[in-house]
């Protein structure tokens, strides 16, 4: 509950209650300012380095179906190659 309603508002002037409470709605905006600012920044790496993890598995797999295609490499030794690169994805 907000400080400034009930009992606790006796003990504040008229005067004061108003600065009191711009106060206490600043603190408010800027505490849930910081907190989200935080949360984005956290989310924005978390999701950059997904997104980095998997387009290095995708290219490592385009490398490796295009040397299949030009037959570089057996097909037993592309699906070896394929889980390798699933399995430590």
């Amino acid at each position: 509950m907000h400080p400034f309603y009930g009992q606790n508002s006796i003990l504040l002037s008229q005067e004061s209650t108003c600065w009191v409470g711009i106060v206490s709605m600043a603190m408010y905006l800027l505490f849930w300012g910081i907190v989200i600012f935080i949360a984005a920044r956290m989310a924005k790496k978390y999701l950059a380095g997904a997104n980095l993890i998997q387009s290095k598995g995708d290219s490592a797999v385009r490398i490796l179906r295009e040397r299949y295609a030009r037959g570089e490499i057996e097909f037993e030794e592309f699906l070896k190659k394929k889980e390798d690169l699933e399995k430590h994805r």
